[in-house]
């Protein structure tokens, strides 16, 4: 079964004393915290990944346009000069 974003599981974690009891005082929610973070992490992981596994791709984009000028660029209507 496939679980969506709203589906929660329960796992531990280990903190710093100093940064769960900061948390704590200011009445940070330190799940919804943790999950963001490990979102972004997850999100930036996957986008280097991308990045890495097209590398030749995108090289090779860019030496085309370096070689030929970037694709219908005399139809270019805001021009930044």
């Amino acid at each position: 079964m496939m679980q969506t974003t709203t589906d929660k599981q329960r796992t531990n974690i280990s903190l710093t004393a100093a940064n769960l009891a900061a948390a704590r005082e200011l009445g940070l929610n330190v799940s919804a915290i943790s999950d963001a973070a490990i979102a972004e992490a997850v999100r930036a992981a996957r986008a280097e990944a991308w990045a890495v596994e097209n590398a030749a791709a995108i090289s090779e984009r860019h030496t085309w346009i370096e070689a030929n000028g970037m694709p219908l660029a005399d139809m270019q209507v805001l021009k930044i000069s």
